[in-house]
């Protein structure tokens, strides 16, 4: 007998703290292409050695384009592919109690306050651009004490009362509402950076990959980033 033919279906990676509103948005990709979609979601750097270890993956979504730069320049991802999904703004995450009460950046300048900050994944380096912005490097540095590795482990440090608040984004009390607050900081100190998809170089149909990636720029898209703090334009 004639081998059945495989349906077609995408393999999507996603980085943890943008993965909710991506599954929405490839869900209803589904529904309205047909085409399955298997999403994988774990840190950016975990997803990129995967691919490159299997040669395998379709499309791939991270929360800062500087990931996909270094992608690109390694040929893991299709040069010219990339599309902003939408973008997340820089604000002071507390825990929903806020026992701290912080209010602000200067309340993270007084004496004992305890800051989380980012050292991997798309909030690498946020802390250090507001601060400087602020012109409160050395005060609020000195009151850093814990270092994470993704949002999820800086959203860990909050859940267990490390610290008193985290650098991190607004969309952060919509993807874990209940759990955190967002504090917001002044227009002029706030960081943007943008959601983004592109075609993986091992697509096994590039033109079908980029269909979804397009979908995910989409305006029928935008409803479901918008509903969890992204900004799209």
């Amino acid at each position: 007998m004639p081998n059945a033919v495989e349906p077609r279906r995408l393999r999507v990676f996603s980085a943890g703290a943008v993965a909710p509103p991506l599954q929405e948005a490839v869900s209803k990709f589904v529904k309205k292409s047909g085409i399955e979609c298997d999403v994988r979601v774990a840190k950016p750097s975990i997803l990129l050695a995967e691919i490159e270890h299997s040669k395998q993956g379709d499309v791939i979504s991270t929360g800062a384009e500087y990931v996909l730069d270094d992608a690109e320049d390694n040929g893991t991802i299709v040069k010219g592919s990339r599309r902003s999904l939408g973008f997340r703004r820089s604000a002071i995450i507390v825990p929903s109690d806020n026992p701290a009460g912080v209010e602000s950046l200067d309340s993270l300048c007084e004496k004992g306050v305890r800051i989380g900050i980012a050292t991997d994944g798309c909030l690498r380096g946020v802390w250090d651009d507001v601060a400087s912005k602020a012109g409160l490097t050395d005060q609020i540095r000195r009151n850093i004490t814990h270092h994470a590795n993704s949002c999820g482990q800086l959203m860990g440090l909050i859940n267990t009362k490390k610290v008193d608040a985290v650098f991190g984004w607004s969309a952060f009390q919509f993807i874990w509402p209940g759990t955190c607050q967002a504090v917001e900081l002044p227009r002029d100190v706030q960081v943007f950076r943008s959601t983004v998809a592109a075609v993986v170089t091992y697509a096994r149909d590039a033109k079908l990959a980029a269909s979804l990636v397009e979908y995910l720029a989409s305006s029928d898209a935008s409803k479901d980033f918008t509903s969890f703090g992204w900004i799209r334009q």
